[in-house]
């Protein structure tokens, strides 16, 4: 399938906060309640339509827990268009986690990546973190950021957050760039293609919820 523009997206952040999850629910719409540890890194493609060109995603999984977290040195993160630090919205070292990752980002980017946060899991309201957003204020340290609160389990917020990485990759890509012969430079993994409409856009707040 052709498709206008190839972004790599990769997903990091503490154990169990539902990395694997989210891609499941956003790529296949299925959620497993207990998945595997993701040991190593794994990835799946989507393309997105959005006006009259096709994007197509691709989509890093990692591992995240201390034994297994792969410094973010390869060629896969340097290059990635967005990252997306994903944390457990119900536990507050899952939180703590996140400063990792910005200051991880910051040390391997050859690119100025696009950085969303994501508190996953915000069908739990019992067990949500207090002031989840001024703490995040505290680690991100004055760096503006994006945050998404998300829940693979029900699907809330999923499909906004892909779309609004996509549109915002689409806004920022050089019109020069914006033609790619992707006959042989980039895997398939059987992408599923979904068209969204401009009202599926999120509006531009610091929180989505």
């Amino acid at each position: 399938m052709t498709f206008d523009v190839f972004f790599r997206v990769a997903l990091v952040g503490a154990s169990g906060a539902g990395k694997t999850s989210l891609i499941n629910r956003y790529v296949d719409n299925i959620f497993i309640p207990r998945t595997t540890t993701t040991v190593g890194i794994d990835y799946k493609t989507k393309d997105v339509e959005i006006e009259d060109s096709t994007f197509r995603l691709q989509i890093w999984d990692t591992a995240g827990q201390e034994k297994f977290r792969i410094p973010l040195s390869s060629s896969i993160y340097k290059n990635a268009e967005a990252f997306i630090i994903v944390f457990d919205l119900t536990v507050e070292e899952s939180l703590e986690s996140v400063d990792y990752y910005f200051s991880e980002i910051d040390k391997i980017s050859y690119k100025n990546p696009l950085i969303i946060l994501v508190g996953n899991k915000c069908d739990l309201i019992e067990n949500q973190i207090e002031n989840v957003e001024e703490k995040l204020e505290e680690i991100a340290k004055g760096k503006e950021f994006k945050l998404f609160k998300t829940s693979a389990k029900e699907g809330t917020n999923v499909n906004e957050l892909f779309y609004y990485i996509a549109k915002t990759l689409k806004e920022n890509q050089p019109k020069q760039d914006q033609s790619v012969d992707n006959s042989n430079t980039n895997p398939t993994n059987n992408p599923q293609t979904i068209k969204l409409t401009e009202s599926q856009t999120p509006k531009k707040v610091n929180k989505c919820c």
